[in-house]
This record gives C-alpha cells, structure tokens and sequence, in this order.
C-alpha cells in the first residue's frame, strides 16, 4: 500500500515539472522514509538537476532552529525564557522592558515585523538599536503578531548568552549533532556547486547566500528569523535528531512544540484551532495535530509538516516562485498519504512556437470581461480584467461575488478620487483614523512620479479583488494605471469594515501560466487542490472558450 502511495506521490511532482515545477520533497511515515526525490532544475545555466542534496533557501524555517538554541542555552542554565530583555541588552525603553524571551518566541513582544530588507547591510547592534528605538504594535503579551525582527533579537541573545556567533552555536550545539553538514547561512566554497538559483517565472533572481556574503555578515534583518541554507535531506535529519532526543530532552521538545498562543480560532474555515508554539505553528483539528511551519522570500520556498499521532513527515523545498504558499503540492500529498484520490496534473506537451504566439490578444465575454493573453515561451500568460476574468485568471474559477464586486467598485471610487486630488472624500475608505491631509500627502507623491516616469494619465484598469484563500478577508484589489509612456500596478487591502488596511505599488498585476496538453487546449494547474483549468482556441483563434475547475465554461470573442 505505501509503495502504491509513492508511486502515486511520485507521479504528481513528476507531471508537475511541465507547467514549471522544480524542488525536492521527502515524504516519511512511521520513520520510513516513501518517497525522497527531487525535480526539474536547482539551475537553468548552466542546467543542473534539482536533488534532495541541492541546497535551498528555507526561509522562516530558520525560527524552528533559533527556538532550540535558546531552549539548549536555558538547559545549561545560561538563560530562562521568563527573562526580560533587560538581562541582555542596555538602556531599553520602558515600554519595553516587559518584554520577555518568551514574548519574542511567540510573537507577542509587540515589536514590528522588521526594519528593512533582507540584504540591508545591519549590524548586530543596530539592528538591537532599531528594535528598541521602534514604536511597539501592542504592548508586551497583549497579542499575536508575526516579526521577523523579534527572531533577530533572539538570535543576538544567543550570541549574549553562549559567548559565540548565532551561526558557530548552531552548527557546534544542533546541526553537527542532527548530522546536518548542508546547513547554515555560510556555504563552504566546496558545496557551492549545490546551491539551487532562485526563478521568478522565467527571470533568473540569483542565489541568497551570494547575496548575504556581500553585506560582509551585515544581514541582522535576516539572522535568526530567515535565511538559513539546508536541504530537505539535511531537515529530515533535524525531524529525527528532535524526535530522538539529540538535540532537546523529551521536556524541552514539548516546550518546543506545546500551543502557546491562539493565531487563529477557526483556521482556513476548517474548524481547527491554530497555534503558535516556540517556532512552530500547532493545528488541532477533529483531535489530530499539526505542527509545522513553513518558510520563504518570495522565491525560494520551505515547508516541514508533522503529524505526530499517525507520525507523518513531509519536508519541501523549492526555488520557483510560483510553488509557494498556498500554491505549493503538499497539501494534495498529504491527501494521498491520508488514502484520498487525488487527480494528476495533466499532461504538458511540446507546442508550435508561432501558433501559439498567434493566440495572444485581448478576448473579451459578452458580459464584458476580459482576458489578456501574451506567449511566453512555451506557455500563454493569461491576466482578467472584471471580476469573472480576473477570478478565472487567479484561483481557476469563473465566477462574481457581491462582496468582491462591491471591494472592485469601491476601489474604483477611491482612485478617481485620488486622481483628481479629491483627498477628503477618500477618507470614508481608510477609516476613522484617516485624514485627508496625511491621505493627500501620500498620494500627490504617488502621481507625481508616475508622471515624471510614465508621463501622461490615459485610464484606470480595476482589474479584480482576490480573496485571501478560503476567507474573504483581507480581500486585495489589484489595479492597473496606464499613462502615456507605461503604466504602473497597484494593490488595494480591504479589511471586513470595508476599509483600506494597506496600499502600495506592486510590479506586476496577477496572472496564470496555461500549458500546452495534448487535446489542443492550455492547462493551468493548482498543485495544492489539484485542479485544472482550460483554454481551448477556435482553428483561427478568434474565438476562446473557457473552463474552470468546477467545469463552468464561457466564450470569448478576440477584440481585433
């Protein structure tokens, strides 16, 4: 039964290279290991197969390795979580002197997400300064909010406490031990060759440790809460090294994974209850338990998924941006390990090059939505405009809805209003705490550089709002404004009052890659739900027709 389990598991990432695929996964169950393979290319030039040995970028996965340190450090009693940051570091504010190791573990300190990028050149003491100099979000133990920065003074408090740097303690006093030679932020001169190149569709964004190296080891925006280097092989070692007691007593791996606080009472409408452990995230459901966590910059992607009662393992690890959080395909494996069916991805072809650079163009519904089409290589890459378009061209199905409807109208409003510096009337739209003087200051400076940078306004595109996931909010309005030397892309965040929780510039408005399959149409894939969606041409492509994954259809006419 197990081998038919990963056969099938097999199977599924193997058709997933087609539309793109490229990434490692070990799949474990009762500690025997199913399924330990990689797919695609961990290097496009020159090409390098993807392996379970190709080293990648785990992101926030790194917080799971700082919770242990300190764990390990309060085991040799050189630190309890109980501590104020007093104890370590000088002259902290007094709305700050509450908070707590433990706070920090949890994301409770009330401290911001972070300080800059990822690759800013910080140093350990001005990243501290920054973290103390900032205004809090709540105070101390009032509520859970995610920092990437709280991570990065837990591991300057590793450094405080055990007198070394945060990267030679955890490869001395964990990786070492878990038997983990591919890990850490440094990559040795002779693993380099290992190293996977991180892709953004067809757009080569480079390699994160190269990256870090140039700031000279001034990356404090990073250590500690992301950025480590590992390979799926290397994080299966750490899951066995936890489990038998090689790096935590059976007491501190339950203070690693016990709930400690709610993130989420109903989370993703599944009626399970999530929480947030030592670096862990914790999903109780129907009386089975999740603890995972997973991590990424956007490109690069990780994800470690345990289930302790049927003891379950599976570790992910990708470099294409595409195959992130929630469009990644554990979920669908889970679901086979569980013995549901699940579809296959289909089959990717080969295609004519000009015939299918002759399908792009703009076809538009009687209804009056649109879709765009452009080729790209081998692949179309379709966007929407109106809600019915854009849902088709972001989640797979054809479809409105009053709330997503009424967030698009809204967006449209505030942007006129915006355009036409009508900025006390956009108030309605941000909230009571709004102003239209701090409105207005913002976005006179968002029109004055798209002029000088794009020139003249020509129209405003409300392409659609997106739903965040199985909830309606924080609902995203993406729009698209075209002037007379470009246009520029901007998302819209509505919280459920109806109001504008967050605003700013993106580099592209969303869109889906459709693939050759061998019945003539194009496929685009979900590989989290497994499901497919189509576009079928007429013979001399003036005509689309439509199909989502719940197999709705519509027609389109291409506008000449």
């Amino acid at each position: 039964m197990l081998k038919n389990v990963a056969r099938e598991i097999d199977g599924y990432l193997s058709r997933l290279e087609g539309f793109g695929f490229s990434g490692a996964m070990v799949v474990a169950k009762d500690g025997k290991v199913l399924l330990q393979k990689g797919y695609g290319l961990a290097n496009r030039n020159p090409a390098a197969q993807f392996g379970t040995s190709t080293i990648v970028d785990v992101g926030s996965v790194t917080k799971q390795f700082t919770a242990a340190a300190i764990l390990v450090l309060q085991s040799e009693g050189k630190l309890a979580v109980t501590d104020s940051i007093t104890k370590f570091f000088a002259n902290v504010p007094s709305d700050k002197a509450g908070i707590t190791i433990h706070h920090l573990l949890t994301h409770t300190s009330g401290l911001a997400m972070g300080f800059g990028g990822d690759y800013d050149r910080v140093s350990r003491d001005e990243l501290v300064r920054l973290a103390l100099e900032s205004k809090l979000t709540a105070g101390p133990g009032v509520r859970h909010a995610y920092s990437n920065a709280g991570y990065s003074l837990l591991a300057a408090i590793v450094e405080i406490a055990s007198g070394q740097s945060y990267e030679a303690f955890t490869k001395s006093r964990m990786f070492g031990p878990a038997g983990m030679r591919s890990t850490g932020y440094s990559v040795p001169a002779e693993m380099r060759s290992r190293l996977a190149a991180g892709y953004e569709r067809d757009t080569e964004w480079g390699i994160g440790a190269e990256r870090a190296a140039a700031t000279e080891g001034n990356y404090w925006n990073l250590i500690g809460n992301g950025g480590i280097h590992s390979t799926v092989e290397d994080l299966h070692r750490w899951m066995l090294a936890l489990e038998q007691g090689r790096i935590l007593s059976a007491r501190d791996l339950d203070r690693l994974w016990k709930p400690k606080v709610l993130v989420r009472r109903n989370y993703a409408n599944t009626g399970g209850a999530l929480h947030y452990a030592y670096g862990w995230y914790v999903l109780e459901r129907a009386g089975k338990t999740m603890i995972w966590h997973l991590g990424g910059n956007g490109v690069f992607n990780c994800a470690i998924r345990w289930q302790p009662e049927n003891r379950t393992l599976v570790v992910y690890g990708s470099n294409v941006a595409e195959f992130h959080d929630p469009a990644y395909p554990v979920p669908a494996v889970e679901r086979m390990l569980a013995g549901e069916a699940v579809p296959l991805p289909p089959k990717v072809i080969e295609a004519d090059a000009p015939q299918t650079a002759a399908r792009g163009g703009r076809y538009r519904a009687e209804s009056g939505e649109e879709l765009a089409i452009a080729a790209s290589g081998r692949s179309l890459e379709v966007s929407g405009e109106g809600q019915a378009a854009f849902a088709f061209a972001t989640s797979g199905l054809w479809s409105s809805n009053p709330v997503l409807d009424s967030l698009t109208a809204r967006t449209r409003e505030t942007v006129e209003h915006s355009r036409l510096s009508r900025y006390e009337a956009m108030v309605p739209f941000y909230g009571p705490e709004a102003s239209g003087v701090s409105i207005g200051n913002l976005e006179r400076e968002f029109w004055r550089k798209r002029y000088e940078r794009h020139g003249e306004y020509v129209r405003t595109r409300v392409l659609g709002t997106a739903p965040a996931g199985a909830r309606l909010f924080p609902a995203t309005t993406y729009v698209t404004i075209d002037f007379t030397r470009g246009s520029t892309h901007r998302e819209y965040i509505w919280q459920e009052s109806r109001t504008i929780a967050d605003l700013g510039p993106i580099r592209s408005a969303p869109s889906q890659r459709f693939f050759p399959i061998p019945d003539g149409c194009f496929a685009a894939f979900d590989p989290a739900e497994a499901r497919a969606t189509r576009i079928c041409f007429s013979a001399r492509a003036d005509t689309l027709m439509v199909m989502d994954w719940q197999r709705h259809t519509a027609t389109l006419e291409k506008v000449l």
